[in-house]
């Protein structure tokens, strides 16, 4: 798929119940993990509603935390931001406008 500015793709997550801090009416804890980028996001860590990266390097800047919570709804997703039109010889996409024409051999054998 192309990446243009109006197909920008989403995460995709997986989430992990984390638990309640001690204390009264403190809210459920969640951990979303994107798998295709492996950036992890922690919701209701220091209130209810907040929304929080879990760094997966050390050292990460201010900038790159807010550019991360940016993208935590509508993406885009840095792991899916790549062409797929050059694809491997090994692999056949599977709509039909982007596969090969058949060879003549391959029309015999039908």
């Amino acid at each position: 798929m192309k990446v243009l500015a109006k197909n920008l793709l989403r995460h995709n997550y997986a989430i992990w119940v984390m638990g309640r801090k001690p204390g009264w009416f403190k809210p459920q804890r969640y951990m979303y993990r994107c798998l295709r980028c492996k950036w992890a996001f922690i919701i209701n860590d220091e209130g209810r509603g907040s929304l929080r990266v879990a760094a997966d390097t050390p050292g990460l800047s201010r900038e790159e935390e807010l550019r991360r919570i940016a993208s935590f709804t509508d993406g885009p997703c840095p792991g899916y931001q790549h062409e797929t039109e050059d694809l491997p010889e090994n692999v056949v996409p599977l709509r039909r406008e982007h596969r090969s024409a058949r060879s003549a051999r391959d029309q015999r054998a039908m």
